[in-house]
């Protein structure tokens, strides 16, 4: 169920982007006008990314055994859709620069806008449902809103070239927005080790006397991860001790956020314990 702050926070990132379209089209401002355009692109990605984000809560099942996190990433990939579509526009509306004019109007509809969207942010973070996570997008319009706020005002004390110079700031700040978000995606969704991941799985594995041969783990979404180890028992160790002492380290490592498969080599034991099998295998089960 949607709470009061995030039916507030949605409404006032509305209204905001309104203003500032209603400052452009009225009273002349193009920085508005492209603001208002980044405004209703964060307002559809923050949707999406909400979408995606409850999706990705989902309970393992047959298709996705190790849970549906990186569903989250749908929201990233509709991210770079709606604020491409809006530095598009951007670029198509700004491409042929002509005079005109700014009214005192935009002024007042840019600071009115920027009103708007700072009470967004902090609505946004009163809300169970997004914390900061939507937060992020409209705090990015925050800075925008003054970008194009002080553009207005040159536009209307100084000349239109102040304010279509504050449209290209905020057009230049929506690539660098679009090029942040793909490095990003192609970061989390590169299977990337991580060090601290690897270093705790070790430490895990050696508090029980394994001797740890490899590690392998990669990262599913932030604070998730799933991989293998080969690790040597003590010799002379019993089989069903190191059974045991495998599955605890599995789950523990599984309470903090690694899904992990153990292969204990019992190679370099004595052939008495060969005989008993040159490998056992434990594995954690999904991620709950």
């Amino acid at each position: 169920m949607v709470d009061a702050a995030f039916k507030l926070g949605l409404f006032l990132s509305v209204a905001g982007a309104a203003v500032k379209i209603a400052g452009s089209l009225v009273y002349g401002s193009k920085a508005l006008l492209v603001d208002g355009a980044t405004c209703v692109a964060g307002i559809a990605a923050g949707l999406a990314a909400l979408y995606w984000l409850r999706a990705s809560q989902a309970p393992p099942d047959a298709d996705h055994p190790f849970g549906h996190g990186r569903l989250a990433f749908g929201g990233v990939s509709f991210t770079l859709v709606a604020y491409g579509v809006a530095a598009g526009f951007g670029l198509a509306y700004l491409a042929r620069p002509e005079p005109y004019s700014v009214g005192l109007g935009a002024v007042v509809l840019g600071l009115l806008g920027l009103i708007l969207y700072s009470g967004a942010v902090a609505a946004f973070r009163r809300s169970p449902i997004v914390g900061g996570a939507m937060a992020a997008f409209t705090a990015s319009e925050v800075f925008e809103s003054i970008v194009s706020t002080l553009a207005a005002v040159g536009g209307f004390g100084f000349g239109y070239l102040v304010d279509y110079l504050g449209a290209w700031a905020i057009e230049a700040y929506l690539f660098y927005e679009l090029v942040l978000h793909a490095r990003s995606m192609v970061h989390q969704l590169s299977d990337m080790a991580s060090a601290e991941a690897v270093g705790h799985v070790r430490r895990e594995l050696e508090a029980r006397g394994f001797r740890v041969a490899s590690v392998r783990v990669r990262t599913l979404v932030p604070g998730r991860y799933h991989g293998d180890a080969i690790v040597l028992p003590p010799r002379g160790m019993d089989p069903l001790a190191a059974d045991m002492l495998a599955d605890e380290a599995v789950y523990a490592l599984r309470r903090s956020g690694v899904d992990l498969t153990v292969h204990v080599d019992f190679s370099g034991q004595l052939a008495e314990d060969e005989e008993r099998g040159p490998q056992t295998k434990w594995r954690a089960g999904p991620l709950n």
